[in-house]
């Protein structure tokens, strides 16, 4: 026998101690199984796109979710969709995030009444459930608002059950329906349409943040208000927008004229109009002529707003072509907001615009929602042995009121993805399926169907809504119906029942090729009917005998004005770190709230910028931070929606204060309520970005009159230096003229269309894989932001602003370039400034050397905290510490387009590369495309548009973004 070396005597003895060791271990067997036929969406490495429906608020957009190798990544706007029609807000931007979010609810929780939390299991919960329901336990049902397949399991399981079924959303517009049902008798909110309009005037809604479909009337706004084409004269026009209101906002910032009123002046005014309207109008309401002098006159003059000037905005509203009155902030349930409503109402209605630019026959899903008299009889008949169901909606949060209502039932069961404050107070806590991971459907308006579909698969162990109310009807003894007859399984196929009656009777396709249609669209879409006249009530002119009388005036007392922010809206989406690290369109604050105080009032209370005031009402009281500025009247403290959660998750608890706590009874609540104030202990400076917005006579942003405009040919106006050969002067350039041979990527972006929503920026976060880096780095100034919206005021100007998208402006002289020691910063053979991460050392000299402030330096290593990190791009790399980064107008975008090109052997075509910035904008501010082609709009727009300029042109870096001027409507 030979003997054993050591080598071989180690391998048997090793081999053996493993085999002992494992002996009585379960051998797990994993199994590679090979994909011969992949589905057809999905290939690996490469994106495939899925439709949906946004249910980041109640408009329903239209979403396309780019996906690849089983996870979403990115949020886009469906092209196809009516509402939409390929933007999306800052929200929907952020419904990825809200996917991904750690504080997502991962399993089922039973709290006993006065018991600790305990872990369940949906057998548990069924069971139990189920066993109370067959035990002749009623069931109430509270939920975000649904439409469709979704909508009709829940009536008819709160039917079935002895209950009824509410659709819970805090911004209602209640004084808005109760206004049109006073005055028309329908309690609705109708359709708007902007677009064609020469006149809009708003009475504190603000339409293009949170007022019920802010993406689609953003479109609307931007085209009502870009210069149209050319008049029979020859002259091109423009819309005018006229904004009356106690605070400027985002949309009275787009305003061409902001007329600045207490809040309970804003009815006034309205009236005001609307008296000096009568006669000159369409239709007669001379039968409301006595009570608005009777209501006139007990609020005496209108404050600060001459007689004269309210017999001109009467006479442009009755005498343009197109025009709307729009009224209503979105916080306020108060009877001084009803009046101004219907103050706007009749103004439609007198100047003939109710089937024209205002359609009562089109309603909006929100005129469904419920109101303050059907919550509180509802939740008033709850009793011991009652369940009330609450569905990803958190009253307790938005409506702590009705605390004492909603814990009279015996039983809280709470459906949804996050633990927020009224999940906390439920018995139950069923986690549901994200939207992006469930069926289900939105009409937002009729005939505007949009379908839900699941983009991946489950994250956790959750059920989807409409399964789960199916089973419990089941599991309580009852079968549900549809109301076209047959009881489905499972949901999907209630859904898909529902679908199939929707099929076009004259050209019916298959039944499947119809679903599968509707899926890769995303939904079908009616045509718009047209509109219908109303019927003017003959109690109509009663909406004027309501209001309260004006506030009296007191130096510690103000009157309340709560908004709705573009980014925060309602709060629910308060743990997403994009939302809470974009800044707010005119004050650049974000991670928090403040209070806004005129210099006046902060005078008069002893309080200074940044000092803490606190505001108290009946109902409770809030402590924030104070900005004192001219923007709000006189009389006005204004506070954001949105903020102060307990719970939420661990981004969203503890920022700012909860607004909610402030409003009280809808008698006398929401915008126009009081408060009294006095200064607090302590100061407090929120994290900001930018703190003057003065331009200092450096022409960052620049106006055009537009009577100057009209008479510019194309290619008058100012002649740029382009970025090309052409621009290059011996005798004023350092560096030798750059030659591009293929393409030579270029910007336009139209500050006309800017309105400052700041969804380019929230884009750009998803798309290039931005750190979220919280409060206290933001006011080290190291923020991360590729691309910000910079408000500007205009010279000579209190409130007028200007808005300002700037990204890295890839200069032809770049003067970060020649600075890097290492050429990390280096200009490409497109144009493009590149940033080379793996060179990059951090001395911060490419910063340091660039005027426009666009490069970002990685001062800590982020970690995205699981499951956050399925959402970054694969095709983006994700920098490290110590690493320089700034925008490569999505340089991943462009070169799958060049190699899709290539491929096919074709020219790109012009429009065919989108940025994400660009893609996204609700305005359509951004113009991207190759400077080489004579024929690209980005070509042709920068050579001729008479309104084109570079900012900071004087500095001769020839930047590759060029801007074109806002434009004034003359006076």
């Amino acid at each position: 026998m030979s003997p054993i070396s050591r080598r071989t005597f180690l391998w048997l003895t090793g081999g053996t101690g493993v085999a002992i060791a494992t002996a009585a271990e379960r051998k797990v067997v994993n199994r590679l199984i090979p994909q011969v036929i992949p589905p057809e969406q999905i290939q690996p490495g490469e994106w495939s796109f899925f439709a949906t429906t946004c249910r980041e608020c109640p408009a329903g957009c239209g979403l396309q979710l780019w996906h690849r190798d089983g996870r979403v990544t990115k949020a886009e706007g469906n092209p196809q969709h009516p509402i939409n029609r390929g933007t999306l807000c800052p929200r929907g931007q952020s419904a990825v995030q809200g996917l991904y979010d750690p504080d997502r609810l991962q399993t089922l929780t039973y709290r006993p009444k006065g018991g600790p939390e305990q872990k369940g299991t949906w057998e548990q919960a069924l069971g139990f459930l189920g066993k109370q329901l067959a035990g002749g336990g009623r069931a109430a049902v509270l939920s975000g608002l649904q439409t469709g397949a979704l909508a009709e399991v829940m009536r008819g399981f709160a039917q079935a059950f002895g209950g009824r079924l509410l659709w819970y959303e805090r911004f209602n517009y209640e004084p808005l329906k109760r206004a049109h049902r006073e005055l028309f008798g329908l309690p609705v909110i109708p359709s708007y349409d902007l677009s064609g309009c020469d006149f809009i005037i708003s009475f504190g809604a603000d339409f293009l943040e949170s007022w019920i479909s802010p993406v689609e009337y953003a479109g609307q706004f931007a085209q009502m208000h870009a210069l149209r084409s050319q008049a029979p004269l020859g002259r091109p026009r423009m819309g005018r927008f006229v904004y009356v209101g106690p605070r400027l906002s985002m949309t009275a910032a787009n305003a061409d004229e902001f007329i600045q009123v207490p809040p309970d002046a804003v009815r006034l005014v309205a009236a005001a109009i609307l008296k000096a309207s009568i006669g000159h109008g369409k239709q007669d309401l001379s039968s409301v002529a006595p009570a608005l002098n009777a209501y006139l006159g007990r609020g005496a003059a209108v404050p600060g707003v001459p007689p004269e000037k309210i017999a001109e905005l009467a006479q442009a509203f009755t005498s343009a072509s197109a025009s709307v009155a729009l009224a209503g902030p979105v916080g306020s349930m108060s009877l001084d907001a009803a009046e101004a409503a219907g103050a706007a109402a009749l103004l439609n209605y007198g100047a003939g615009r109710i089937g024209q630019t205002v359609n009562f026959a089109r309603p909006h899903a929100l005129s469904n929602a419920a109101t303050d008299e059907e919550l509180r009889a509802v939740l008033t008949t709850l009793g011991p042995n009652d369940i009330l169901f609450v569905h990803e909606c958190n009253p307790l949060y938005s409506r702590p009121e009705l605390a004492p209502l909603m814990k009279r039932a015996g039983t809280i069961v709470y459906l949804g993805t996050m633990m927020d404050e009224t999940a906390q107070a439920a018995q139950w806590v069923l986690p549901t399926d994200y939207p992006l991971e469930s069926w289900g459907e939105y009409a937002p308006y009729p005939g505007v169907n949009g379908i839900m579909q699941p983009t991946m698969g489950r994250l956790y162990d959750t059920m989807g809504a409409g399964d789960l109310f199916l089973e419990l009807a089941r599991r309580g003894g009852r079968t549900l119906t549809r109301s076209g007859g047959g009881s489905p399984a499972d949901f999907q196929g209630w859904l898909q029942a529902n679908w199939q009656a929707m099929r076009p009777a004259a050209a019916p396709q298959a039944p499947e090729a119809f679903w599968t249609s509707a899926l890769r669209s995303g939904g079908i879409w009616g045509t718009e009917g047209a509109g219908k006249g109303v019927t003017l009530a003959a109690k109509a002119a009663e909406i004027f005998g309501a209001g309260a009388p004006p506030h009296p005036a007191d130096a510690a007392t103000a009157q309340l004005w709560l908004w709705g922010s573009v980014l925060h809206f309602d709060g629910r989406l308060a743990n997403r770190g994009w939302i809470q690290e974009a800044p707010d369109p005119l004050t650049s604050i974000m991670w928090g709230n403040w209070v806004d105080l005129h210099p006046g009032k902060a005078k008069a209370l002893g309080i200074a910028d940044g000092d803490v005031a606190e505001l108290e009402t009946p109902s409770g009281k809030v402590q924030l931070p104070v900005r004192v500025t001219e923007e709000v009247s006189e009389e006005t403290a204004a506070v954001a929606f949105g903020f102060g959660h307990q719970a939420l998750g661990r981004i969203a608890k503890g920022v700012g204060a909860s607004s909610y706590l402030l409003p009280g009874a809808p008698a006398t609540g929401g915008a126009f309520g009081t408060c009294r104030i006095r200064k607090a202990a302590g100061c407090e400076s929120p994290a900001y970005t930018m703190l003057d917005r003065e331009q200092h006579h450096r022409d960052i942003v620049q106006w055009a009159p537009l009577s100057e405009v009209s008479r510019m040919a194309p290619g008058e106006g100012d002649q740029l230096i382009l970025p090309l050969p052409e621009g290059y002067r011996k005798e004023k350039d350092l560096y030798p003229k750059r030659e591009y041979k293929a393409h030579r990527w270029a910007m336009v972006i139209d500050l006309q269309r800017c309105i400052g929503c700041g969804a380019c920026s929230v884009a750009c976060y998803a798309e290039n894989n931005i750190a979220v880096i919280g409060g206290p780095r933001i006011s080290h100034g190291r923020e991360m932001s590729w691309i910000r919206v910079a408000p500007y005021r205009k010279p000579g100007s209190k409130m007028g602003y200007g808005f300002l998208p700037l990204p890295c402006q890839h200069c032809d002289a770049a003067p970060c370039e020649p600075v890097c020691p290492v050429f990390a910063a280096m200009h490409n053979e497109e144009g493009l400034n590149a940033q080379i991460y793996n060179r990059c050392i951090g001395t911060r000299y490419c910063s340091n050397n660039c005027p426009y402030k666009v490069r970002r330096f990685n001062w800590v290593n982020i970690r995205w905290e699981r499951p956050l990190d399925l959402q970054l791009n694969p095709e983006v790399t994700v920098r490290s510490r110590g690493v320089m980064e700034k925008c490569t107008f999505c340089v991943q975008r462009i070169r799958q387009v060049e190699f899709q090109a290539a491929v096919e052997r074709r020219k790109i075509r012009d429009g065919e590369i989108q940025p994400a910035c660009a893609q996204t904008c609700p305005t359509r501010v951004f113009t991207f495309g190759d400077l080489l082609d004579p024929d690209s709009q980005v070509s042709k727009l920068t050579r001729t548009d008479p309104r084109r300029y570079h900012v900071l042109e004087d500095l001769n870096t020839k930047p590759a973004v060029t801007y074109l001027r806002k434009v004034d409507i003359d006076k």
